[in-house]
């Protein structure tokens, strides 16, 4: 059952990080310390190292840069850039750590793909998310949204499964849209 939980929660916050890639991160990191992550282990596994007091400085200070990064326009491309690189790698720290504390061994080679591919996913829904508001970021509201996914997800890890779903769907209505955007373009071609 602890695995069931522990995979859960690896979902759901790994697609979230393709939306804000430091947010999850840092709500696993303080809720995982304070002892808030329930039905799964998180506490004496390889990835004690991102619960260290140095890791959430550098956590905290990511999360209000990237915020910063969306609201400023002048830092809105280098933010564009940078997006997709933090969100595997926030995916591809977020999987294994959730899921070490219950299978260790197969933490890295089962959880860095997978934290890849569901970050990768939540990106690709995001960039459908951008392009049907014009080209704008969500701004506050998807923060929160964010925010409070990924604390639900840490307090009842089934609903990541719940998440990952709703992001393998918007991935695909993506792509659904864009092939009926462009679909006039072709015939022209």
């Amino acid at each position: 059952m602890a695995i069931a939980w522990a995979l859960g929660a690896a979902t759901g916050l790994s697609a979230l990080a393709g939306f804000r890639a430091f947010v999850p991160i840092t709500v696993f990191i303080f809720m995982s310390r304070v002892g808030w992550a329930w039905g799964f282990t998180v506490q004496d596994t390889p990835f004690d190292f991102l619960r260290s007091n140095a890791a959430i400085g550098i956590l905290l200070a990511l999360v209000v840069l990237e915020v910063l990064f969306t609201r400023v326009g002048g830092l809105v491309a280098l933010e564009r850039t940078l997006r997709l690189p933090f969100a595997v790698l926030s995916g591809a720290l977020l999987f294994p750590a959730a899921i070490s504390g219950e299978l260790t061994g197969a933490a890295n080679f089962l959880g860095v793909p997978a934290g890849i591919l569901l970050a990768a996913l939540g990106y690709y829904a995001y960039r459908g998310l951008t392009q049907v508001g014009e080209g704008r970021d969500p701004g506050p509201a998807l923060d929160v949204s964010v925010l409070v996914l990924s604390v639900i997800t840490m307090l009842l890890p089934p609903a990541g499964y719940l998440l990952g779903a709703a992001t393998l769907w918007m991935a695909i209505r993506v792509r659904r849209l864009r092939k009926m955007k462009y679909k006039g373009l072709r015939v022209l071609a």
